[in-house]
C-alpha cells in the first residue's frame, strides 16, 4: 500500500489521521487562522480658557488639546467647539493643540459651557473624544460718555451730543438722557436714542437768557453695557 506524504502545515497530521480511519481526504478541512482587528488608540480632549470671566466683547483665547492615552504620537483630525448653541471648526495637526477666539457673547448671569469634540482623520488609528464642559461668564462691558455742546446765538438754541463708547470695541445701544441746567437750575430735559454709531443728539430751543449753562448727559445702559455720564459747560 502506497503512503501519501504531506509537507505543509498542521493539516498534514489531520489528513493522516483521517486516512487511518478510512475517512478520506475530502473529510479534512484545515483550520483557519484567527484575524484580530486593530483597536484604535483612545484619546482625551481638554478645553482651557485664558480668562473664565470676560466682559461683553472682550477677547480671550480658548485652547483645545487632544492627546492619546498611550502618550504616543499626537492625533490629527478635526475639532468642533460648541459655544452658545453654535459650532466652530478647526483642523488639528499633530501638534495636538488648536486655538479659538471666544466669539462675542451677550452678558449673562448664567455661565456659557464650552465643549469640544475631536474627530480623528484616521478612525482606525485613533478614537474620537469629547471634553468636559468648561464655563465662561460674560459680564456687561463698561462705557464712557463724551459730551459736547454748542450754542447757536442766531437760533437761540443749544445742540448737545453724547458719544458713547465701550471698553472693548462694541457699539453700545439704548437711550441717553440729556438735562440742561442754567446757573445750577434744571430748565429742560429730553431722552434720545443712540444711533448705529453710538451717538445721541439733543436740541434745546428758546435759550434766551444769559448765564452759565451746563448739559448733563447720562447713557442709561442696556443688557450688554453699563451706564455712564458726562457733562459740558457753556457760558453765554
Amino acid at each position: 500500500m502506497s503512503t501519501t506524504r504531506l509537507k505543509q502545515g498542521a493539516g498534514a497530521g489531520a489528513f493522516v489521521l483521517a486516512a487511518a480511519l478510512g475517512l478520506g481526504a475530502a473529510a479534512v478541512v484545515p483550520a483557519q487562522s484567527a484575524v484580530v482587528a486593530a483597536v484604535p488608540t483612545a484619546t482625551t480632549t481638554t478645553v482651557t480658557v485664558q480668562d473664565s470671566t470676560v466682559a461683553h466683547g472682550e477677547a480671550t483665547r480658548i485652547t483645545v488639546s487632544v492627546d492619546s492615552v498611550t502618550n504616543g504620537p499626537k492625533p490629527a483630525g478635526k475639532v468642533e467647539l460648541k459655544v452658545d448653541d453654535k459650532s466652530y471648526f478647526a483642523d488639528l495637526t499633530n501638534s495636538g493643540k488648536v486655538d479659538f477666539d471666544l466669539p462675542v457673547l451677550d452678558a449673562s448671569t448664567t455661565p456659557y459651557p464650552l465643549v469640544a469634540t475631536f474627530t480623528p482623520a484616521d478612525a482606525a488609528a485613533f478614537s474620537s473624544s469629547t471634553s468636559a464642559p468648561v464655563p465662561v461668564t460674560v459680564s456687561k462691558d463698561g462705557t464712557t460718555s463724551t459730551v459736547t455742546a454748542r450754542h447757536n446765538k442766531m437760533k437761540r438754541k443749544i445742540v448737545a451730543k453724547n458719544t458713547v463708547t465701550s471698553d472693548h470695541g462694541q457699539v453700545p445701544v439704548g437711550k441717553v438722557k440729556f438735562v440742561l441746567r442754567r446757573n445750577g437750575i434744571k430748565i429742560a430735559k429730553t431722552v434720545e436714542t443712540l444711533n448705529t454709531a453710538g451717538v445721541a443728539k439733543a436740541k434745546f430751543r428758546n435759550v434766551r437768557n444769559r448765564g452759565d449753562y451746563k448739559v448733563v448727559s447720562r447713557y442709561l445702559g442696556s443688557d450688554n453695557f453699563t451706564a455712564s455720564k458726562g457733562s459740558f459747560k457753556i457760558t453765554r
